[in-house]
């Protein structure tokens, strides 16, 4: 069986995570810290919305398709919500597009099984 963590194994991330649609964090890649209502509020990301991230706020910017972009400084936030879970990842705003294609394989496969 596939822990959590390895969903959030995105290459171009420095750091990444899934979680329940309540905010509850199930696995996690680098240095991700959130509390469950920050986890909450990143499940329900819209275009606006400021979302703190291990203590970095985050500002979403854009939508395209199902994931939202986030920035601040050199730094890209991406967020995949699915039906019972997200997925997020930051890492450097250079590597948005890999981030993208990375955080999208994972939430086909766990749309597929439902989530």
């Amino acid at each position: 069986i596939m822990s959590w963590d390895a969903y959030c194994n995105l290459p171009s991330a420095t750091m990444a995570c899934i979680a329940g649609v309540d905010g509850t964090q199930w696995g996690k890649k680098g240095d991700w810290k959130m509390t469950k209502d920050e986890g909450a509020k990143l499940a329900k990301a819209s275009q606006g919305s400021m979302l703190p991230i291990s203590g970095v706020k985050y500002m979403i910017v854009n939508k395209s398709g199902d994931v939202f972009f986030g920035i601040k400084g050199d730094n890209a936030l991406v967020v995949y919500p699915l039906k019972k879970c997200f997925l997020a990842a930051v890492g450097p705003k250079g590597n948005q597009g890999q981030l993208i294609e990375e955080i999208g394989k994972f939430a086909d496969s766990l749309s597929k099984g439902g989530y």
